[in-house]
């Protein structure tokens, strides 16, 4: 994160009660030895703190805050006979992003070192890493609850926090973010005044203050509100694109568009093109005929926000892909999933939190954890296959299936329906039976002996299990192999 302007800068860190542990003043000390322990034991501290940067200020009292001005210059400094910059740069781990700023204030040197924190572990000077206790330097090791404290914080870190465009004004945030798009889906009328605005945007985590009179843009605002994905360079590459075939391979497409606004102020306007785009049917509802999309609605959501929500943003180059073929939807995102493929319906679990969050929060998809459920049970109650899943080391696939009878699905596809729906019964708190089985099929009482033969395959192959080990073949129940 640069620092356009470190003497507003020094005027932000100055508005502070004092000193902190991810803040020092000083006057004149220019023992670079001294100087890579109170970086190492700064930087530990912003990440405890849950700081984007922490800083070394020369030319204040610490006590007073008085600026009485400085005679380091850290950019002039050396260790030995190599320059104090690469030095330093060698001797902290990890590598981290460091500024030496050296300026004239009213007629006084300062002098700031910014330090930006990797969150990949704690930070090393030398052989050993270091916290500050009180005014004091220590070594983390003889602080083991630190310690620990300091571990559980770097795990914490997410991609949704860090800085996508740094240091901009009020009308730049309005200009790069659509705002009105988060009031719209929040339901609530804009305030007139921007600071209001600003108060909101940071308390959800889309905007920081950058403590030089201006804001920092963060990865989860540019995500979800940006106007153009393209203008913020660590998303730039996670635009959705929705690729159209004429056929059932990719032999030859019709059509390819890529989402340029953010996820959420662009969701609802690529879900109507998506569902504009998939084939209809007609059906008679209330004696009048209309037509809808051979796919649920509901199902076709819940697979594109969960594909948005839980993909790895780590994975340089890769985006959502949402693929429509003359028989089927293919969804994908980038990053293999957390969650074991059997248990994708009744597990929670998510990487992106904040993200996944807002987007329920705005209403763009189910409350946590209903999503799936939801989009399997509309799916069966619209007949249609189960949805596949597939998953692979960098990413995940879901795949659904338009219109088949029973006589047209393969084994595979029957017995990939009786454990989905044998989930959905035990999600329920029941259990599947052959006549819920039957049911699911849509298929008559007549059909019991085949739907007989996919339950007992599905035992066989360890998919369901009896839920009762005594119990007989009549009125048999079942439930998830999970479960026992």
């Amino acid at each position: 994160m640069a620092t356009v302007d470190p003497a507003a800068l020094l005027a932000r860190l100055l508005k502070e009660p004092g000193e902190n542990d991810w803040l020092e003043f000083k006057q004149n000390n220019n023992n670079p030895e001294a100087i890579g322990k109170w970086i190492s034991a700064c930087a530990n501290a912003a990440i405890l703190a849950s700081k984007e940067r922490a800083f070394l200020v020369w030319g204040v009292e610490d006590a007073t805050k008085k600026m009485v001005g400085t005679t380091v210059r850290l950019g002039q400094m050396k260790q030995g006979n190599e320059n104090f910059a690469n030095w330093i740069s060698r001797k902290i781990d990890p590598k981290l992003m460091m500024e030496l700023h050296d300026f004239e204030l009213d007629g006084k040197q300062f002098s700031i070192l910014a330090i930006e924190p990797t969150y990949d572990r704690p930070v090393r000077f030398g052989e050993e890493e270091y916290l500050r206790i009180g005014e004091n330097i220590k070594e983390l090791k003889d602080f083991p609850e630190h310690e620990k404290a300091l571990w559980l914080a770097t795990g914490r870190r997410r991609f949704e926090g860090a800085i996508a465009l740094p240091h901009q004004t009020a009308e730049q945030v309005l200009e790069k973010l659509d705002i009105d798009a988060y009031y719209k889906l929040a339901h609530e009328e804009k305030p007139q005044r921007f600071d209001e605005i600003i108060r909101r945007l940071s308390l959800l985590g889309l905007l920081k203050e950058d403590m030089e009179g201006g804001y920092d843009i963060t990865n989860l605002g540019a995500i979800l509100f940006a106007r153009d994905i393209g203008t913020f360079p660590s998303v730039a590459t996670k635009s959705v694109r929705v690729i159209r075939y004429v056929g059932r391979d990719k032999r030859a497409s019709s059509g390819e568009i890529e989402g340029k606004r953010g996820y959420a102020a662009g969701f609802a306007g690529l879900l109507g093109y998506v569902m504009k785009a998939l084939p209809t049917e007609e059906i008679y509802k209330n004696g009048i005929r209309t037509t809808q999309s051979i796919y649920p609605e509901t199902a076709i959501r819940e697979l594109i926000a969960n594909a948005l929500t839980h993909q790895d943003f780590t994975i340089s180059g890769a985006s959502p892909v949402i693929e429509l073929y003359s028989d089927r939807v293919e969804v994908t995102n980038p990053g293999n999933s957390l969650i074991e493929v059997d248990r994708m319906i009744d597990e929670r679990r998510s990487r992106n939190e904040k993200l996944a969050a807002t987007m329920r929060s705005l209403g763009l998809c189910e409350e946590r954890g209903g999503g799936l459920d939801k989009a399997i049970i509309e799916i069966e109650l619209r007949n249609l296959p189960a949805p596949n899943f597939i998953a692979s080391a960098n990413s995940m696939r879901v795949v659904l299936f338009g219109p088949k009878t029973f006589g047209e699905l393969s084994k595979e596809e029957k017995l990939r329906a009786c454990f989905f729906h044998c989930v959905l019964c035990w999600i329920k708190n029941d259990y599947m039976s052959n006549t819920s089985l039957r049911d699911r099929f849509m298929l008559p009482q007549e059909d019991y002996q085949a739907v007989s033969a996919i339950i007992s395959e599905s035992v066989k192959k360890r998919r369901v299990t009896p839920a009762d080990v005594n119990q007989g073949k009549r009125n048999a129940k079942y439930v998830p192999y999970w479960v026992r």
